[in-house]
């Protein structure tokens, strides 16, 4: 389960260089092309949809607008760029985790703040650096019950470690908080070793994060544009799943 951050960590000084290499913001750019339309549409429906909450939210709240509209536009490239297995992915995380981070402390969304950091240390970093997550890029899927079994086991120790930690503060929604992280790692966790059994756990975890934020909303604080990018994170989900291009119909690299 661990074996990639073991590889990474381990190779660290190696796999360092192919970062910034020569050509490497080329190579980028070139990420971003083949998508199916889809894809595309997502992208450009998510950004007419962050413009909208930007110019709504902003009087009242410069700094959380576009912070929220920055990350949103990003991290929804970001997952269309997994689900697309685009190399783009771990720089536009990193970026969105940061921004999103920020815009979950201001509004006192504690779990996704710390989901957010917990996404840049433990994904983003490591999807940068992998080789595995950058040239040829290869789905994955569970072969037996006992590898179900070791993640299962894994999220249920996290949400009880999780809940207890969040049970100590002042949370006001620990019990959906606890899970919507632990939810997070597992699916971090199955992100980074390419499993495709990934979307099980990231669309639950949308629908989760989704509810989250209009509780956050009803309690008068944060905006719209998360609520939008999590909805179009859900449909990026769908095209997971249902593609003919998606993780669950074709092994190799798009």
């Amino acid at each position: 389960m661990f074996d990639r951050y073991v590889d990474v960590l381990t190779n660290l000084p190696k796999y360092s260089k192919n970062v910034f290499r020569k050509n490497y913001f080329s190579w980028l750019f070139k990420q971003c092309r083949g998508w199916g339309r889809f894809s595309y549409g997502l992208l450009i429906f998510n950004f007419v949809l962050q413009v909208i909450s930007l110019v709504q939210s902003f009087n009242a709240a410069p700094l959380q607008s576009g912070l929220s509209f920055i990350g949103g536009n990003l991290s929804v490239a970001c997952v269309i760029g997994i689900s697309n297995r685009s190399g783009i992915q771990g720089w536009a995380g990193a970026f969105s985790a940061i921004c999103i981070a920020s815009v979950g402390f201001m509004a006192g969304n504690f779990a996704t703040a710390w989901e957010q950091i917990g996404y840049l240390l433990f994904l983003d970093f490591f999807c940068i650096l992998d080789p595995k997550w950058n040239d040829n890029i290869q789905a994955e899927k569970f072969e037996n019950l006992r590898e179900w079994l070791y993640y299962i086991i894994f999220f249920v120790l996290a949400w009880g470690v999780i809940y207890y930690i969040f049970s100590l503060t002042s949370d006001p929604r620990v019990f959906l908080d606890s899970l919507n992280l632990a939810m997070a790692i597992t699916g971090s966790l199955l992100e980074l070793n390419r499993k495709r059994e990934q979307y099980f756990v990231w669309t639950i975890s949308s629908v989760f994060t989704i509810a989250l934020w209009i509780q956050t909303m009803l309690q008068g604080d944060g905006n719209f544009a998360l609520i939008f990018s999590y909805s179009v994170f859900f449909l990026n989900d769908m095209y997971a799943f249902f593609s003919t291009r998606g993780w669950f119909r074709t092994s190799h690299q798009i």
